[in-house]
């Protein structure tokens, strides 16, 4: 490590930093990014792309040197471990409040809802793989084409930069446009389920099938700017578990999660070292998944579950998540990308189409209470990641009077866990694309199927 390297990634991050910003002020003064409630590091990201050297080449309006860019398409595949290994950290530890009504349907048909259309998602993406290799060889398509439709839809700009660094690891030249097609996937999920999930609640709203929603269209004016400018009416984002004297609060939570990385990173590195079989070829993050559910319980078996507060995990994670979005985006390979344009709208539609009749269709006749809060919380998650299920679930209950969020944040986490789990054998199987889609839409199948069986066994008792 050099003086000259720690200097320029500090540089780097202030040119991220400076379009997040830009990103923010775009996002509070722009009636149209407002509408589509999109992020500012989205917004951001756009802008260092549209205006950098990838778009104005020689021209450039931000002469953002090309060492910085290759830099940034490096960074959300580095960010992506400690944010994979965020996930178990603080499950089992929500205290429950007695307040909150209880849920008739549960978390169990949520998961399984929410499961089917995530590895429903990966068997389209790889089902248009094997059609445009057959029809169309000379289109080039890459051998992990498809991935990127599940990982963009169910999970977002973030875990786009999975992709990026899975197959880099394997040494796979395309590992740079795989990823910028994550990005795009990510980008037309997150504008197409916000548009469609408002236009989905409006409808809701005319039919009253919403329990708690006067008017979808009186959306908090500090919600669409992305900023509270009443300082009274600001919320308290999280618990201080430890005390100052001692350490931060958010240190602390990222000491743990940095810990496991490096205890990952060690393992592989290790295993690598002996040569050992199978479990050498593991990805770090996939073992950080295990050692983060191993420290968990280990934080439980301690009685420390107070030391742990879920909000300040996400905060954390959050920040590194901003910062993956914009780097990814702002080095979005667009010349390569724009070659699979057509496979990729195929995708992108036909991705919509089933998750619409899985969630606002099937999911509304199985859920037992509460149903389109329900259905259109998984409709945002499995189209434009966690927070836009949060957006359009706080549409429709803005005062969370029912039991929703609670059983679609549990719901998630077990899902995530299980995605990246099988996302393994997944990966095992590049480049057979027809295996692939067997696998992933056995899972889907089995997934829908068992949530009708448990609906029917829930509505006969």
């Amino acid at each position: 490590m050099t003086l000259d390297l720690f200097t320029g990634l500090l540089q780097e991050f202030g040119i991220l930093g400076g379009l997040l910003l830009v990103g923010v002020l775009l996002r509070a003064k722009v009636r149209l990014f407002q509408n589509l409630f999109l992020p500012a590091a989205v917004i951001g990201g756009f802008i260092g792309l549209l205006l950098g050297p990838i778009i104005m080449k020689s021209y450039a309006i931000l002469p953002i040197p090309e060492e910085f860019i290759s830099d940034f398409a490096l960074i959300p595949g580095i960010l992506i471990v400690p944010i994979i290994a965020s996930v178990p950290l603080g499950i089992g530890m929500e205290s429950r409040d007695a307040a909150t009504p209880r849920s008739k349907s549960g978390i169990l048909p949520m998961f399984l809802l929410s499961t089917g259309c995530a590895f429903g998602l990966f068997a389209i993406g790889f089902a248009t793989n094997i059609v445009f290799s057959s029809l169309q060889p000379e289109l080039g398509i890459y051998p992990a084409f498809g991935m990127e439709l599940s990982l963009g839809f169910s999970g977002g700009h973030g875990t786009a930069g999975l992709i990026g660094n899975v197959l880099q690891r394997l040494k796979l030249p395309y590992w740079e446009v795989a990823q910028g097609v994550a990005v795009t996937s990510a980008t037309v999920g997150l504008v197409g389920g916000i548009l469609l999930g408002m236009i989905l609640i409006n409808t809701a709203a005319r039919k009253n099938k919403i329990a708690n929603l006067a008017d979808p269209s009186l959306i908090p004016p500090e919600i669409r700017k992305g900023y509270q400018s009443d300082i009274s009416r600001q919320e308290v984002s999280c618990r201080e578990t430890t005390h100052t004297s001692s350490i931060d609060s958010l240190t602390f939570h990222a000491a743990i999660i940095f810990v496991v990385c490096g205890l990952s990173y060690a393992l592989v590195s290790f295993l690598k070292a002996y040569k050992v079989p199978l479990l050498s070829n593991i990805f770090a993050w996939a073992y950080a998944i295990v050692i983060m559910l191993i420290v968990n319980q280990i934080l439980k078996k301690l009685n420390l579950s107070f030391m742990i507060d879920h909000k300040i995990k996400t905060k954390f994670t959050s920040f590194l998540v901003d910062f993956s979005i914009v780097a990814a985006i702002a080095s979005l390979p667009v010349q390569a990308v724009l070659q699979f344009v057509v496979p990729m709208v195929l995708m992108f539609v036909v991705g919509f189409v089933v998750i619409y009749l899985v969630l606002m269709v099937l999911g509304q006749k199985l859920f037992e209470d509460f149903a389109f809060e329900r259905s259109i919380a998984l409709f945002g998650q499995n189209t434009g990641v966690i927070m836009t299920g949060i957006l359009l679930l706080r549409v429709c209950d803005p005062d969370m009077k029912t039991p929703v969020m609670k059983d679609f944040s549990i719901s998630y986490a077990l899902t995530t866990l299980l995605c990246y789990a099988m996302l393994l054998p997944v990966i095992k199987l590049i480049p057979n694309a027809g295996a692939i889609f067997i696998l992933t839409g056995s899972v889907a199948v089995i997934a829908i199927v068992l949530a009708v069986i448990h609906a029917k066994k829930t509505k006969t008792v």
